[in-house]
C-alpha cells in the first residue's frame, strides 16, 4: 500500500493526540481531513497536521474516501460515523468508551464486521505494561493473586465539560476511566471478568458519579481493585501486581515505569524500558492493521467484554441506565 490516508472525526484533546501520532508516521500515512460541528477547531488541526476541515464527518467521509479514520467524538456521536466507514471500508480506530451502553457497542461492532475495528484502549500498547505481561508469563511472579489499579487526579473542567454528562458520555468516571482499568485487568490476567460490584460516589455538585471502586473476580479467581477519582489533588497512576511469588508494580509517574520484587529478593528490580509512548505504538499499530500486516489487537469482541462489566458495575451501584 501506498501512504495510507488518513481522516480524524473530532477535534478534541484526544483528537490532537491521535493527529500527532498520526503525523510522527509521516513516512507511512498521510492526513487528508479533520471533521468537528465547531469548524474553528477543525480548521486549527488541520493548519497544524494538514488536511481539509469539515463540519460534517460523515460528508467528509464520503468526499475524500480515505483508507482509516480516527473517530474522537463523545460516546454519543459515534454510531452514524462509524456507519458511514463501514459503508465505504474505511478502517476505523474508535476511541474509549466504546460507546455509552453495551447495545451501542454492539451496533458498532456489527456495523463493522468484516472490516478493520481498533478501539483506543491504549495502554495494551504502554511499554511497561507489556514488560509486565511478559514478567507474568515468564512465571516469576508466580501464580497470579491480585490486581491493584488507581487512575486519580483533580479534574478541573468537571460540571463544564461533556465527560460529566450522562447524555453524551453514558455516565461520569466509572465509564470514562474504568474502562481502562478493566481492559488493563482483562490482558495482565488473560482471563474474563466473571464478578463486579462498584461503589460510586459524588464529591462534586454533578449529576454522574465523580469518584468509583470496582472490585471485580476473574473467572480463574484473580482478585482486582480498580479505583478512580476526579476529586483527589494527588495525582495517581499505577499498577500493582501480586502474585504467589512476588511483585510488580507499573508506575506511570516513575521513571524506571515498572519494577518487581519476588519473594527472595533484598530489593526491587528496576526495569528501564526504552520505547515509544502508548500513543505512537497505538497509532503503529492501526496502520499495521490497516496494510493488512495484522489485526487489531484491541478489537470489537474486547470492547463487547469490556462494556459487559461496566453494565454490570452499574448495575451493581443500582444506577439505571
Amino acid at each position: 500500500m501506498t501512504s495510507i490516508r488518513l481522516a480524524v472525526i473530532g477535534a478534541g484533546g484526544i483528537a490532537g493526540t491521535h493527529l500527532r501520532a498520526y503525523a510522527a508516521q509521516a513516512k507511512r500515512c498521510q492526513i487528508v481531513g479533520v471533521a468537528d460541528i465547531d469548524q474553528h477547531a477543525a480548521r486549527s488541526r488541520t493548519q497544524e497536521y494538514g488536511g481539509q476541515a469539515f463540519a460534517d464527518g460523515v460528508a467528509m467521509l464520503e468526499q475524500l474516501q480515505p483508507d482509516a479514520v480516527s473517530i474522537c467524538t463523545p460516546p454519543k456521536f459515534r454510531i452514524p460515523f462509524v456507519e458511514a466507514a463501514a459503508k465505504q471500508g474505511i478502517a476505523v480506530l474508535c476511541e474509549k468508551p466504546p460507546a455509552r451502553t453495551l447495545a451501542e457497542t454492539g451496533a458498532i461492532v456489527e456495523a463493522m464486521r468484516g472490516g478493520v475495528l481498533q478501539f483506543a484502549f491504549c495502554h495494551r500498547f504502554h511499554p511497561p505494561l507489556n514488560a509486565a505481561q511478559d514478567l507474568i508469563r515468564s512465571g516469576k511472579l508466580g501464580e497470579l493473586v491480585q490486581i491493584e489499579n488507581r487512575f486519580a487526579f483533580r479534574f478541573a473542567r468537571a460540571g463544564k465539560s461533556w465527560f460529566t454528562d450522562a447524555e453524551i458520555a453514558g455516565g461520569g468516571i466509572l465509564i470514562d476511566t474504568l474502562v481502562h482499568s478493566i481492559d488493563i485487568f482483562r490482558a495482565l490476567s488473560r482471563q474474563e471478568i466473571e464478578a463486579a460490584q462498584a461503589f460510586l460516589s459524588s464529591t462534586l455538585p454533578i449529576a454522574v458519579e465523580d469518584s468509583a471502586s470496582l472490585l471485580v473476580r476473574s473467572s480463574g479467581g484473580v482478585l482486582g481493585t480498580l479505583n478512580c477519582s476526579w476529586v483527589t489533588p494527588v495525582s495517581e497512576s499505577f499498577v500493582r501486581i501480586h502474585g504467589s511469588e512476588g511483585q510488580a508494580v507499573i508506575d506511570y509517574n516513575a521513571a524506571a515505569g515498572l519494577r518487581y520484587l519476588l519473594a527472595d529478593d533484598d530489593d526491587w528490580t528496576e526495569m528501564q524500558i526504552d520505547a515509544p509512548d502508548r500513543f505512537a505504538r497505538q497509532a503503529a499499530h492501526f496502520l499495521d492493521c490497516v496494510e493488512g500486516k495484522t489485526s487489531p489487537m484491541v478489537n470489537g469482541e474486547d470492547a463487547l467484554a469490556v462494556m459487559r462489566v461496566i453494565e454490570s458495575a452499574y448495575e451493581s451501584a443500582g444506577v439505571k441506565r
